[in-house]
């Protein structure tokens, strides 16, 4: 009888494995689809169609029209934002006719506003169209064939452009010399290979943590989404900035009907690797030279800032303190990469401003760069004012010429990002700047391989480039990628993802989630929230009264901690006044959380034995969520 009781309990820890583990792998499958569908609306609305809205063909390349198109559609959004955020207005057809507005007035500017006898042909091709589904019906063949045509129309206006820039290369190349031609070889395949490897770590940094954690790395981000959830819910209050990030959150929420906590964790590894292409584009603009881009590139996109070294102790205390601070702005800058606030979206478009106003001087690209730059300016006092100091160090430098840019550009960043870091605070106002300086010492990066290139060029000739790129990958591949980060999260990732799964299968405004303050912005504007320690502190006394229910007319759902969550990073003193702080002593202090959880456990087990209709929702070995229905 032992050995058969024994048997069959292991049976069911296997089975209970198993069925984990299946569990995970169909969650993580199904998390990568939704971040793919994702990823393919924000291609669609801020790549494919804006690009057939903004044509820009005075533009010379590809890339300088897909940044022109990109740019001014978040200008689309951030002027929504203001409908939005001040007057509360977003629905899914006003982010929709915001949204559709922009890209109308681009394609009407873009056809000299002459675009007449095409609406109106279009016009009567819809009427017919309509006529004839009321007189025949709707065929499956038409439908298709309805919804196929603005994926043709992308196809052939993309091959167009492919195959004028082939065409512009190919007179370009008549006019090289041999000695161009012949070291463009190595180059090119060195190219490829370095651009495969770029694409490969970004992408890496930046979305590992986004499809294998649903809870988020960095605390802000919860900020960031509840400003989304207000914005949806049509319940922001006043704010004295617009919420560009949020916005585009939520524009991104109401047109993929995923939830907000995926989209931002998506949304924030896109623009994390649209800001290492921003470097590479505005290095390329800038010089001219496509291995210095890559470089710079390479060095954001795999991230090889972060520093590990101790401080020396014989430096003064004030050096120390200066040394430390930036230490851990760098190392924090790589999760910042995939959880980006307002300061590094605010970078791309300083950026993007400078790249696109390489453009002004040719009197044929000058209205078309003019209305790019004007845009990117207008997002960097919206998104990140502080850092529009960089943008003017950029422009000054920009009139004696583009090299002499990007030394300013790149000399201010570094100098005014260390000058905040000094620790009596007197240039608290370039604490911006601090944050992004990673973007900073890539531009130095790339401005740094131009000089070796250039000296190389005595020994190596034609071949410098080539052969200081591979070094470069060479030696930081051994000795320079960064290690995992110190994520300071503070939740469990079950408690994030049962918040969205309860969101999604209980109707809306029903239930209340009693939890702490990290679930107030996942379930907002979807369900009911109430603070964790104020439930326990209100009722705890009260459970134990056989015949006591809870007064509410929604059904509650208590996440009690089986485990205390205690993050990983260690703690340091803190002021009183944070001592005091109710969310610091019941969530953030170990001692403070573990007494709450503990409490939690008591006083739910206590109400679940008086109250046979309640039930347990969830539990894992680290955390419960209990049931209990409304009166």
């Amino acid at each position: 009888m032992t050995c058969r009781k024994i048997d069959v309990q292991s049976t069911l820890k296997i089975a209970d494995l198993f069925t984990s583990d299946v569990l995970s792998q169909l969650s993580f499958i199904l998390d990568f689809l939704t971040s793919g569908w994702v990823f393919l609306v924000f291609l669609i609305l801020f790549g494919l169609l804006p690009l057939v809205a903004f044509p820009q063909v005075s533009l010379p390349s590809l890339s300088s029209r897909i940044v022109g198109a990109f740019v001014r559609t978040i200008t689309t959004i951030a002027i929504g934002s203001i409908l939005w955020a001040k007057l509360g207005l977003f629905t899914w057809l006003t982010a929709v006719l915001v949204y559709l507005t922009g890209l109308g007035i681009g394609w009407l500017g873009s056809h000299q506003w002459r675009s007449g006898a095409t609406l109106q042909q279009l016009g009567q091709q819809i009427a017919i169209a309509t006529v004839d589904i009321f007189d025949r019906g709707l065929s499956w063949g038409q439908l298709f064939y309805w919804l196929l045509l603005p994926w043709q129309s992308i196809y052939q206006l993309c091959q167009k452009r492919f195959n004028l820039s082939n065409q512009g290369q190919g007179v370009h190349r008549t006019v090289n010399s041999p000695q161009q031609q012949h070291w463009s070889l190595p180059l090119i395949f060195l190219t490829t290979i370095t651009m495969i490897g770029i694409l490969g770590l970004t992408v890496w940094y930046r979305f590992k943590h986004p499809l294998t954690e649903f809870r988020f790395s960095h605390p802000d981000l919860y900020g960031q989404l509840l400003i989304a959830q207000q914005i949806l819910a049509r319940d922001l209050p006043p704010v004295n900035y617009l919420p560009i990030f949020p916005s585009l959150a939520a524009f991104l929420t109401a047109l993929s009907g995923v939830h907000p906590v995926q989209v931002i964790h998506m949304l924030g590894g896109i623009l994390g690797t649209l800001l290492v292409l921003s470097v590479g584009y505005t290095i390329r603009s800038l010089t001219q030279n496509t291995p210095a881009a890559l470089a710079a590139t390479y060095s954001l996109g795999a991230y090889l800032f972060t520093w590990h070294l101790p401080t020396p102790m014989w430096l003064p205390p004030s050096i120390q303190q200066w040394l430390s601070l930036i230490k851990e702005n760098l190392n924090d800058g790589l999760i910042k990469s995939w959880a980006p606030s307002n300061l590094e979206v605010g970078a791309i478009f300083v950026l993007l401003m400078l790249g696109c106003s390489t453009h002004l001087v040719k009197l044929k690209q000058r209205k078309a760069a003019l209305i790019n730059t004007t845009c990117c300016g207008l997002l960097v006092l919206t998104i990140a004012p502080s850092l529009f100091i960089l943008v003017l160090f950029g422009g000054f430098g920009l009139i004696f010429g583009r090299q002499i840019a990007l030394f300013t550009l790149t000399t201010a960043w570094i100098i005014l990002g260390s000058l905040a870091a000094i620790p009596d605070g007197r240039f608290s106002l370039f604490a911006g700047i601090l944050t992004t300086l990673p973007i900073g010492l890539s531009l130095f990066v790339g401005m740094l391989f131009i000089a070796i290139a250039s000296v190389g060029k005595l020994l190596l000739a034609d071949w410098s480039a080539p052969v200081c790129l591979t070094v470069l990958l060479a030696v930081t591949l051994n000795f320079c990628l960064p290690a995992a980060p110190q994520i300071n999260y503070v939740e469990y990732d079950a408690a994030a993802r049962k918040t969205v799964e309860i969101s999604n299968l209980f109707p809306h405004r029903t239930w209340t989630v009693v939890a702490p303050i990290e679930q107030l912005s996942q379930v907002y504007g979807r369900g009911w929230y109430q603070d964790l320690g104020d439930f326990v502190t209100k009722y705890q006394n009260l459970v134990g009264n056989p015949n006591f229910q809870f007064p509410s007319q929604t059904s509650l759902l208590i996440f009690a901690e089986k485990l205390p969550f205690i993050s990983d990073r260690p703690e340091f003193p803190v002021p009183y006044s944070v001592l005091l702080d109710p969310t610091y002593r019941n969530y953030r202090s170990p001692s403070g959380r573990a007494k709450l959880a503990q409490a939690t456990l008591k006083l739910c087990q206590t109400y679940h034995q008086h109250h046979p209709d309640s039930s347990i929702y969830y539990e894992d070995r680290y955390l419960r969520i209990y049931h209990f229905p409304a009166l």
